[in-house]
């Protein structure tokens, strides 16, 4: 497997529904070209952001293409390829495979909280099938297990695994996976409220969900993260204002929610999640008017 050298911020793309709930293709299409203009250095299609638990087979293997052919070259696209079955992350590697993804970001099995010796064996088994470059996912919250940094040390022999988004939230984690496997494989962190400290322990990158609403704000705040600039006091607060909204609903809806409000509709969110209520669209009104947050939008 050659090295990749994946780093600094990946977008991971909202799904935009059009009132029909079919996926408005073109609205998806911006959004490429806002991160991308925004200094995106790659991105995710059908990640979690994406809401790829609502979506069919045969849809997340259209926006895995459409992705790669909008994209045409100019940054890595990076699938999301998470599944309950394993044969199931496996056809979906394949289809990206063959769209032409650079990689597939890949939790654990879901909702079967497998111990460590059944993590590795399905990561073992996934990389023996397909050629696809692996991110692995750690998410303990959405998975129920923790790929802990020395299963990661683990994981990162197998020769298709060449990075990992650590969601634990947890600094001292990502530390140690710099440390353990930082000279092996790609060290990214799930939320731009990470930068500063993840950037500082020696991270390579960060899979974004507010970029795509305030490229810029997300672009400066990495850039200026190791410089000790003053200015990263003010682009934190507003970081974490971003931040509080998504948390004012199911994460999802409310990221969807948040860049309706800034201009940006991306539609509402499929089912199981629901369109947020008025109270909790309130609650991210109030946020986006005492933070000053509409001068970051991407429109």
């Amino acid at each position: 497997m050659a090295d990749v050298n994946w780093g600094g911020i990946f977008p991971v793309l909202v799904t935009p529904f059009g009132a029909d709930g079919s996926i408005s293709e073109t609205r998806y299409e911006a959004l490429i070209e806002d991160a991308i203009a925004n200094g995106a250095q790659g991105v995710v299609a059908t990640g979690s952001t994406g809401e790829f638990y609502a979506l069919t087979k045969a849809e997340r293997a259209r926006l895995y293409k459409l992705t790669v052919d909008h994209v045409a070259s100019r940054v890595p696209v990076i699938a999301g390829v998470a599944d309950l079955r394993a044969g199931d992350v496996l056809e979906a590697c394949q289809s990206a495979v063959t769209a032409g993804c650079a990689g597939g970001m890949i939790l654990p099995p879901m909702y079967a909280m497998p111990s460590p010796r059944e993590i590795v064996a399905f990561f073992e088994y996934i990389s023996q099938n397909t050629s696809l470059p692996l991110m692995l996912y750690n998410s303990p919250r959405r998975a129920g297990v923790d790929i802990t940094p020395a299963l990661v040390e683990q994981l990162s022999a197998l020769p298709t695994v060449v990075a990992i988004k650590d969601s634990s939230g947890v600094i001292t984690q990502v530390s140690e996976l710099v440390q353990r496997v930082g000279d092996k494989i790609r060290v990214f962190v799930g939320y731009e409220t990470m930068i500063v400290p993840a950037r500082a322990v020696g991270a390579h990158g960060v899979v974004a969900m507010a970029h795509q609403i305030a490229g810029p704000l997300i672009r400066d705040y990495w850039d200026k993260a190791l410089t000790g600039d003053k200015a990263l006091q003010d682009l934190g607060r507003d970081v974490f204002a971003f931040y509080r909204c998504f948390q004012a609903g199911a994460y999802y809806a409310a990221i969807k929610e948040t860049m309706s409000q800034l201009g940006c509709d991306a539609g509402g969110p499929r089912l199981p999640l629901l369109p947020l209520a008025d109270e909790q669209k309130a609650a991210i009104s109030k946020i986006i008017a005492d933070a000053g947050l509409a001068r970051w939008a991407n429109v």
